[in-house]
């Protein structure tokens, strides 16, 4: 398990081929995401609780979305 601590980080995990994600929101607590790269640049996500999905910008995905946060927490890992 590593730690993703920002948007570069994430790019080299997609292109070595990992897809799934956790934020830990606590002690056993984490939310599960799969992560794709659209040809765009965007960030194409799947909330596995909901099954929403989203599509950020890199910009987005540290603003507007609990995967910056969790990114400055160093709380957001691969599997």
């Amino acid at each position: 398990m590593r730690h993703i601590q920002n948007v570069r980080a994430l790019r080299q995990a997609l292109a070595n081929g990992q897809r799934e994600f956790k934020v830990h929101l606590g002690v056993g607590i984490f939310w599960c995401k799969s992560i794709n790269l659209c040809t765009d640049g965007r960030f194409q996500i799947l909330n596995r609780i909901d099954g929403s999905v989203q599509t950020l910008t890199a910009r987005q995905l540290c603003t507007h979305s609990i995967i910056g946060e969790a990114m400055r927490k160093k709380a957001f890992t691969d599997e």
